[in-house]
């Protein structure tokens, strides 16, 4: 499977680089608990995470599919890894 990268993502906006002291090379627990929805790097890494996790087509639509319900307002303040993945399986079909 082809791994997605920044130049397809579906939205705009994202730090490219770390910010509120957070740092991509750290692989500690909280980088396995929380998600930095504003942080490229995890957006791309979260997505390209849950294609390979799921049973989706593993197309840039479906990367992007990812992306957008990871925005969604339902999930506006959430951070933990676990319950944003959960939520968008739930949601694949619904939304």
């Amino acid at each position: 499977m082809t791994n997605f990268t920044g130049n397809d993502l579906g939205l705009t906006g994202y730090s490219p680089t770390v910010d509120g002291g957070d740092n991509p090379k750290y692989k500690g627990v909280l980088d396995r608990i929380k998600v930095d929805k504003t942080e490229e790097y995890e957006v791309i890494y979260f997505c390209n995470r849950f294609l390979k996790m799921y049973d989706v087509p593993k197309t840039i639509e479906s990367f992007q599919k990812v992306e957008r319900l990871l925005h969604h307002d339902e999930l506006k303040g959430e951070d933990n890894r676990q319950n944003l993945i959960e939520w968008i399986a739930t949601n694949w079909y619904k939304k």
